[in-house]
């Protein structure tokens, strides 16, 4: 299943709802989204059998992070509205991929160089992998980047239009000063074409679909930076803007909480999905009965003023969502293009 509000294989079932029902949280009633409508229980597949060296494990903090405004309070990150346009699975891995390359910056020449941020619009308009608006995989957008690159955002800005017109052909830009023409100096749009950034290696988490654990995800964060990993984002999750409560961890219904449809061991179930985040970290904290809750740091695609600041806490080690099965990381490549 493609990730983004816009399934073009199950368009004819979509409704346009407001987003603002009943929901066990309190959130307030906002925003305005294109959801699958569907009347079936969620079935997430398999957890998988954790066959990590318990060595390993015991090397992994219970906190960590590359960078969220829970951990840092002057934290500040421009997180993205993807609005009507379902291309999360392109938002969650460039920003995976751009954290990736500064992490690599850092370990090289041990300060902090910000990478520019690369054109979501360029994915959008010129993959042949993925469906644009309606809909890919951050698999196909990893084997974009691999092969044709990525531009920075001024070189190539998001338009937020239905246009299907594409100006990148093999990382050159064409016809740029008709195209750019809201950004703020074509001249210096038009240094930036042959700036290109690639991927070195993309792939999901342990090599297949569905590979994926609690562990093996923390270890590939902590070693390489963030992941990208596709959810089932439901009516509750989407409605939860301006949370200023810190402490709070986002759960599912219990009889949400189904992991296998088939009960045969090292087999996996189907997993419906709707929607692809950033997880840059994860933690530990104490709930009202002093109890050890465990959870992910997501950075999300639906603005600052979703979650808290963009972000939020993702109850980790249940598959909560299937947030922990279909992951993907993009390695950043220094042996072509600018960097």
């Amino acid at each position: 299943m493609t990730f983004g509000f816009s399934n073009p294989q199950k368009k004819t079932q979509y409704k346009k709802i407001r987003i603002g029902l009943e929901n066990p949280y309190g959130f307030h009633k906002t925003h305005l989204a294109d959801i699958y409508n569907t009347t079936n229980e969620h079935i997430y597949a398999c957890r998988k059998h954790d066959d990590m060296n318990t060595k390993i494990k015991l090397t992994l903090p219970r906190n960590f992070s590359w960078g969220d405004p829970y951990n840092n309070s002057e934290f500040d990150d421009d997180v993205e509205d993807q609005k009507e346009c379902g291309f999360c699975y392109i938002i969650a891995s460039v920003y995976t991929l751009k954290k990736r390359f500064e992490i690599l910056l850092w370990n090289r020449y041990k300060k902090k160089i910000k990478m520019p941020k690369l054109s979501n619009e360029s994915i959008i308009k010129c993959s042949p992998y993925n469906q644009g608006c309606e809909g890919g995989y951050p698999f196909l957008v990893g084997k974009h980047i691999y092969e044709y690159g990525i531009v920075p955002e001024d070189t190539l800005l998001y338009a937020n239009d239905n246009g299907n017109m594409c100006k990148l052909s093999l990382g050159i830009i064409e016809n740029m000063d008709s195209y750019n023409s809201n950004s703020s100096s074509s001249s210096s749009s038009s240094n930036n074409v042959n700036e290109v950034y690639y991927a070195s290696d993309y792939n999901y988490i342990n090599g297949c679909y569905e590979c994926s654990n609690e562990y093996d995800m923390m270890y590939e964060i902590l070693q390489n930076g963030p992941i990208i990993a596709a959810i089932n984002a439901d009516k509750t999750l989407i409605d939860m803007y301006n949370i200023t409560d810190e402490d709070f961890i986002y759960d599912v219904d219990s009889n949400a909480h189904k992991i296998c449809d088939i009960p045969n061991e090292g087999f996996n179930g189907w997993q419906e999905t709707n929607h692809a985040i950033t997880i840059v970290g994860w933690g530990e904290q104490l709930d009202k009965n002093n109890k050890i809750k465990k959870y992910w740091i997501i950075r999300n695609t639906w603005g600052k003023q979703w979650g808290y600041n963009g972000y939020i806490k993702f109850q980790r080690g249940f598959n909560v969502a299937g947030i922990e099965l279909q992951t993907v990381y993009i390695d950043p490549d220094f042996t072509r293009g600018y960097a």
